[in-house]
């Protein structure tokens, strides 16, 4: 059975090309069309293709499943909707938070499940996070053991460390589909999974129904299809459900366009059991009218550290409501932007709206990147920031006006509310007290230079990690905690993180189970039929 990769190669810089050109089209939404039913397998007229093990969704846990499944023995397809593979892996800090002994990992992720998983799958969860820097040693990887930092805070243990293999995020996936490339395992991009196809009698997943260069095929799967297609975030209607509907033109996904909520209704379709379906990670402010556009986060909004800076952000009564200052990511406090104030019916800082001076505008560009090259905007350029931010205000994304009440008439806010807030926030400065938000006074600056700036402002989501329900073993499971024969899903698509989340957990979970799921699955013998 031939397992090469198709011979006419992929000519990246044409198909990334046309992933960031379709994204203004597509919107957000424009990605997804899988379809919620399940086709028996003796209705599939032929089958274009048959493997051991079917991969739907290259990024870390894809990848790292198609491997561990080839060198179990098995032959292996990976299938990827978009032009270019990667997924929110690709993309993202690519940071590792692992506790250095299975006792502990117990105990901490005990912690921050908050009751949400069962003592198996809590157990198996330690032990193969543990495990995650052996077996990428073992992938040929260089592990570096970090110093702990606050951005690294845990809730049980002053002393865990901070692994990280070199590279990471985007040179991280690089890695691995090098590892992918010298095994030989096919991979097919631009192919978008539409239906499980599963055998009647027995309930197993059989393969999959898809879409390809316009064409409908059909995999066969012999052995398991593995699911690693990423969470929700891109799928509004789907956002809505779970979370915070009424937002859909305020929160803007920071990671893979592609990211649609497909495993869900895939594995849904099948009886799987959905679980976590609610958690999800915030990003940071970005700037709204280019992420609108471009359906991903585009100018991330971070401040700077160390640096005294004339800005504040207000809602439409031209009031304050938070330290600008305040970190955002991964943050499961309150976020004071998501106010909801009942007797209004409305989240009452929606619209938010950074207001600067002359001097902020000139200090250099307002979009700057928390960590580096990270973030789908961010990684495949799809917009580059002018240094000092006068493209943006050529193009009406930044409002300009000679006068505070002008700049409210102009972006539609309260006028006297925005004139007293900002008479509240000189004062400040000059007392060195924030008595409105206890913003760090060494932060702030008098907004007092003409012309003044407002940029409305959305807020980025980082990932969803809600999907169907598995076990320590990858397995989907029903209503009843029952396996589905021959179905897996492993990194953020049914994550092990119900609630709380350390940052650096989602990509080494996505490498373990996605090994996991892998080797699962190549274990089991063929089907008949």
């Amino acid at each position: 059975m031939n397992n090469n990769v198709d011979g006419k190669g992929v000519n990246r810089r044409a198909f990334l090309k046309e992933a960031v050109a379709g994204l203004g089209a597509l919107g957000i939404t424009g990605l997804s069309s899988v379809e919620a039913k399940i086709i028996n397998m003796h209705q599939v007229p032929k089958w274009d293709y048959t493997a051991d093990v079917v991969v739907v969704g290259y990024g870390a846990a894809g990848g790292s499943a198609a491997i561990a499944a080839h060198d179990a023995g098995a032959n292996v397809i990976i299938l990827e909707k978009m032009p270019v593979a990667g997924g929110n892996s690709a993309v993202c800090y690519g940071g590792m938070v692992i506790p250095d002994s299975i006792p502990a990992a117990i105990e901490y992720y005990g912690g921050l499940s908050f009751g949400t998983v069962d003592e198996d799958m809590l157990r198996g969860f330690a032990e193969v996070m543990v495990g995650v820097p052996d077996l990428l040693r073992k992938l040929g990887a260089y592990i570096k053991i970090g110093k702990r930092s606050p951005a690294f805070s845990t809730l049980l243990h002053s002393d865990i460390p901070a692994f990280r293999f070199a590279p990471t995020g985007k040179a991280g996936f690089q890695f691995l589909s090098e590892l992918v490339k010298k095994r030989g395992i096919k991979v097919m991009l631009k192919t978008s999974v539409k239906n499980l196809i599963q055998i009647p009698e027995t309930g197993e997943v059989a393969g999959v129904k898809a879409e390809s260069d316009a064409k409908e095929i059909y995999i066969k799967a012999q052995r398991g299809v593995v699911l690693s297609c990423g969470g929700y975030e891109n799928n509004p209607e789907m956002f809505a459900y779970y979370n915070y509907p009424g937002l859909r033109d305020f929160i803007f996904p920071s990671g893979t366009p592609s990211n649609t909520g497909d495993g869900l209704k895939l594995a849904s379709a099948a009886g799987a059991y959905l679980w976590h379906t609610a958690a999800l990670q915030w990003g940071s402010f970005c700037a709204k009218a280019p992420s609108k556009q471009f359906g991903v986060a585009v100018g991330t909004i971070v401040p700077r550290k160390g640096r005294a800076d004339s800005f504040i952000i207000v809602n439409k009564y031209g009031k304050r409501f938070m330290d600008e200052t305040k970190r955002l990511t991964h943050n499961k406090g309150t976020l004071e932007v998501l106010n909801f104030d009942h007797g209004r019916a409305e989240y009452t800082n929606v619209p938010a709206y950074l207001v600067f001076d002359e001097t902020y505008r000139k200090s250099g560009p307002i979009e700057r990147a928390a960590w580096g090259d990270v973030g789908y905007a961010t990684v495949h350029k799809i917009y580059n920031w002018s240094d000092d931010n006068s493209a943006e205000i050529e193009k009406g994304w930044i409002i300009k006006a000679d006068t505070f009440a002008d700049l409210a008439g102009r972006i539609g806010i309260d006028s006297k509310g925005l004139t007293e807030t900002i008479g509240k926030f000189n004062s400040y400065c000059t007392t060195g007290a924030d008595l409105g938000f206890d913003r760090s006074v060494v932060s702030m600056v008098p907004i007092e230079r003409p012309p003044y700036y407002a940029l409305e402002v959305g807020l980025s989501l980082v990932n969803t990690q809600g999907g169907p329900k598995h076990n320590r073993y990858g397995q989907v499971l029903d209503p009843d905690d029952k396996p589905i024969p021959r179905l897996y899903a492993a990194g953020e698509l049914g994550s092990f993180f119900g609630f709380l989340y350390q940052e650096g957990s989602n990509y080494p979970e996505a490498w373990a189970f996605g090994h996991i799921a892998g080797k699962q699955a190549a274990s089991k013998e063929p089907f008949k039929g």
